[in-house]
């Protein structure tokens, strides 16, 4: 086998496992609450729907949004023990505020028991898989992805299989989400050891400057990615605050069919982005503009494709899937896409204001948008329900959308402009 044809395969490897183990990832919250709904109930649903969203909301301030900065540090500007050292704090940081925030729910009656030590229990579940992040980064970033797409499949498989397994012999939420963390636990030393020479621990280490150097770097994007994620979960934790279990899975479960059109999104932008990048850098504005509309109407055609199929389809097999009669959720089903679109539309904007090196705008306006489901989301569940949950999800993603489209504007105005300087001169 030739060279070329050795690098083809290998590269071939490492889009199959990312991508598997990436699906898996999505997709593993789904078949859960399948198994939940119909082995321990909806109100445990709804309890598993809190706890994984808000264990996600903890983990993404574990990771710090560090893993992009890391697999592109090639020359290793800081070492693998610098990246080692500032993930064991920021682990410790998030576990300390899910240790806070369950006593917090506890003792002003929010929570029982149960659903606290639930929620703590999911936290754990997370920090394994923001530790074991970490690692992969660095397999990444050694040219070794396939190992990191292998390494997060096995332990999906292996925890989610736990939980299955948990879930049907003791019908026990709790019981089966320690199960899932032990049997990740022991996935995550075996990987270790198993990887241990690819990942090629050095001694090297900058010490408490080089940690803070990555606390300082990554802050933005850590902002953002924890906004980012709260807007998208805000109406959970209305719901959560003020209504019961049943409707917090039922919204979940009428929810779910917005990651299908996120990632159809991020699949019809993210082979694109290396040429935007290009084209942008090299001043052919008019080119990364035609670029720029043509992703824009791709994501709205398939947005208009998926809510044709969930006007038709959409409530008959989220009915069949949760065991759960959702008809009455079919308008919200609908809007609740439409929000969807506009989630889809702004995550293709953060890519690309990055790739313009305009970025650091990105953090305020999810600030305002923050702000405003602060202001508005509680109030208009409590008065509408799941229908309010919906609608302020919907309104929320509408002012990000327009937020980041004037940003956008102001931005390729300014480079159009020195582009026009540039020629002139």
């Amino acid at each position: 086998m030739s060279s070329i044809q050795k690098r083809d395969r290998h590269e071939a490897d490492c889009f199959i496992w990312n991508s598997i183990g990436g699906t898996l990832n999505a997709g593993q919250s789904v078949l859960i609450l399948m198994v939940i709904t119909r082995t321990a109930g909806l109100a445990a649903a709804g309890v598993f729907s809190i706890a994984y969203a808000t264990g996600n909301l903890f983990l993404y301030f574990g990771e710090y949004g560090v893993r992009n900065y890391q697999v592109s540090d090639i020359h290793e500007q800081h070492s693998f023990r610098d990246y080692l050292v500032q993930r064991i704090s920021t682990i410790a940081l998030m576990m300390l505020m899910a240790i806070v925030y369950c006593i917090f729910t506890l003792v002003t009656g929010r929570y029982s028991p149960e659903k606290a030590a639930t929620v703590f229990a999911m936290c754990l579940l997370k920090a394994i898989d923001c530790f074991e992040e970490v690692y992969q980064g660095r397999l990444h970033q050694r040219g070794r992805l396939d190992l990191a797409g292998k390494w997060m499949t096995l332990r999906i498989l292996v925890s989610l299989a736990g939980m299955i397994f948990g879930l049907v012999t003791t019908g026990s939420l709790l019981v089966s989400i320690w199960i899932a963390f032990f049997l990740a636990l022991g996935v995550t030393v075996f990987m270790i050891i198993r990887t241990r020479d690819t990942v090629h621990l050095t001694k090297v280490f900058h010490g408490a400057p080089g940690v803070l150097s990555l606390y300082r770097a990554c802050f933005p994007v850590c902002a953002v990615n924890v906004l980012y994620f709260y807007l998208t979960n805000a109406p959970k934790y209305a719901i959560d605050a003020v209504m019961d279990e049943a409707v917090q899975a039922q919204y979940n479960f009428i929810a779910m069919p917005v990651f299908v059109v996120l990632l159809l999104s991020q699949f019809l932008y993210q082979p694109v982005l290396v040429k935007m990048t290009t084209t942008w850098q090299s001043g052919q504005k008019k080119a990364y503009l035609t670029l720029f509309l043509k992703i824009i109407g791709a994501i709205l055609l398939a947005s208009a494709v998926c809510l044709v199929g969930a006007w038709f389809l959409g409530i008959p097999v989220l009915s069949v899937l949760y065991a759960t009669d959702l008809s009455a959720l079919k308008e919200d089903l609908m809007w609740i896409l439409v929000g969807g679109m506009f989630l889809g539309l702004n995550g293709f904007y953060n890519a690309v204001l990055t790739l313009m090196r305009c970025q650091r705008w990105i953090p305020a306006v999810y600030l305002a948008g923050t702000i405003l489901s602060l202001i508005l989301t509680r109030r208009m569940v409590s008065l509408d329900g799941i229908r309010g949950a919906v609608l302020s999800y919907v309104l929320i993603m509408v002012l990000i959308f327009v937020l980041l489209s004037l940003v956008f504007a102001v931005m390729y105005r300014r480079g159009w402009k020195k582009e026009s300087k540039a020629a002139a001169c």
